[in-house]
Formats: structure tokens, sequence, C-alpha cells
């Protein structure tokens, strides 16, 4: 075969693999142009205030500053049909944390009871399978059971129910909380319902994995978080 024969045939080859090459580029072209997945509403971890304050459709309520963190508040947020308040926690201007805080009041306080089982499920249904879920008793003044029947039998929420007597006041003096937790590779989220002074705070708190450390970095030593 001559040798313009042979440089035809590796023109050809050249040309054949060129499709080929442009599907590849294309395809790494889309992955690189993939966005950031979102960890909580439109914010990613890691965000400054500005980015956080811009992914809103309004403006903060209020942003305050407490033992080193900045707390930026959105109120009137509904979730799951209540009515919330979104919280955003930034160290050294880095979204580190964020919540949904409940503002329902309730007379009777085991409707506080219906409000977490009824964010419950769809927080199963974003997240699948928790990693914990507990009801932690700490006294059994306010039911008719002993706390040993309590740490067995309502030791989940899923076993707290809205018609068990003075179950909310139970929990609206500190005597039990109840909590589901998700780890995922990004974020941990705890869903919560505690109290005290006969005050009940039902929230959905997201944490970053990867920025959490810088929250403790900030805030002083010996101090609980500002929120």
């Amino acid at each position: 075969m001559s040798d313009r024969a042979n440089r035809g045939g590796g023109q050809t080859a050249k040309t054949d693999r060129l499709p080929r090459l442009l599907v590849v580029l294309a395809f790494t072209g889309l992955a690189l142009a993939q966005p950031e997945p979102k960890d909580f509403r439109q914010t990613t971890w890691g965000m400054t205030k500005a980015q956080v304050v811009a992914a809103e459709a309004t403006k903060p309520a209020a942003v305050t500053e407490s033992n080193g963190e900045v707390i930026v508040r959105y109120d009137s947020v509904p979730f799951a049909h209540l009515d919330a308040q979104v919280v955003y926690i930034l160290a050294r201007d880095r979204l580190v944390r964020a919540k949904f805080l409940f503002s329902a009041e309730h007379a009777d306080a085991n409707d506080f009871i219906g409000d977490y089982k009824n964010v419950e499920p769809l927080l199963l249904g974003q997240y699948g399978k928790p990693a914990d879920s507990r009801a932690i008793w700490e006294d059994d003044s306010t039911q008719l059971e002993p706390k040993s029947y309590l740490d067995q039998d309502r030791a989940s929420p899923a076993n707290i129910l809205t018609s068990d007597a003075q179950v909310g006041l139970a929990v609206s003096l500190g005597h039990m909380r109840m909590f589901t937790q998700w780890d995922c590779p990004r974020t941990t989220i705890l869903h919560a319902l505690t109290g005290r002074n006969h005050h009940i705070t039902h929230q959905i708190e997201y944490r970053s994995v990867e920025w959490s450390a810088l929250e403790q970095e900030v805030r002083p030593v010996g101090t609980k978080p500002a929120l």
C-alpha cells in the first residue's frame, strides 16, 4: 500500500474519532455546568450573608448578631400548612446552619403533638429512614404510668399520640422531649419538639456537615448557640 493510502487511512481514523471526542466533551461540559445542590431552601452551605439574602424573595424581618454568629430571620413562611420562621445562622460570613421555627400557639398543648405528627411524614418522605428517633422521658409526674413503662412503651415519636393525657403538658414542662434525626452526606437534619416553663418549641434544624466546626470556632467558650 502506498504512503498516500496510509496517510488517507490515518485521516479517516482521526475523522471517525472526532464525533466520539465531541460527545465526551459535551457530557463533560454538562457535568461541569450542573448547579450546586441546594441544602436548605434555595441556599447552599458556605454562602455569604449577601448570597443568602439574595436567594430569598423578600427582605429579612431581622438581622442580628449574637455570640459571634449572624442570624438572618424571615417571618410567616408556610411549611406543611403551618406558619414558621426561617432562620439562617452564619459564622464568619458563611452559612453553617438553618432552621424552621414553627410559630403556632395552642390552648391545648397536645395540639403541638399533632403539629409534629403532621410534619414528620413529609420529612420521612423526603429523607427516608431516620438515623435516630426517640421520645425521652425525664419525669413521669404528669403521667399515670411510671417512667420504666414510658421508657419502654412510649419511647419514640410514633408511640406518642395526641389522645395521650397530658403528654403536651409533659413536653411544656421539660418532662419529655422527642426528636427524629437524619444523617445525610452534606446535612444533619433534626426534627424536635422540646419545652421548658410551659413553653414548647417545635423546629426542624439543618446543620452543615462540612461547615459546622466553624460555628464552634467563633462561639465564645462555654456559651450555647444563639438559636
